[in-house]
């Protein structure tokens, strides 16, 4: 039984990216690109805020479960509050907290998926 439930904890947390660093997380400490084009950012868009973000998220988890999110600034505020309490994330300096949660909210804040859809209506 024991077994049963250990398998499914595993299971659910390689699909949901929680119990192993994405492959980029491997390159990116073994290789700093030269330049800023040479650089994978896995679809974050050009933005003050965007390097940090990257390499704060990235080595934990999928940075599609953070694309998806769709979150105010206050309840990124929260996430990296549970995050640290939770899931052992190091706290951030107010500085560095306060780029990475302005660039989150900006590109992937509640309104995100308004903007998505009017770029799809003709």
């Amino acid at each position: 039984m024991r077994l049963n439930i250990l398998g499914l904890a595993v299971t659910g947390a390689l699909f949901w990216g929680w119990a192993l660093p994405t492959p980029i997380f491997a390159q990116a400490q073994t290789a700093k690109p030269t330049g800023e084009e040479e650089q994978d950012w896995q679809g974050l868009p050009p933005g003050k805020g965007r390097e940090e973000t990257f390499y704060l998220c990235a080595p934990c988890h999928s940075l599609k479960m953070v694309t998806q999110q769709g979150l105010s600034a206050g309840r990124w505020n929260e996430a990296i509050d549970w995050m640290v309490a939770e899931q052992e994330m190091p706290p951030l300096e107010a500085d560095e907290r306060k780029l990475i949660v302005d660039y989150l909210a900006r590109f992937y804040g509640e309104d995100r998926k308004a903007r998505s859809a009017k770029k799809r209506q003709p």
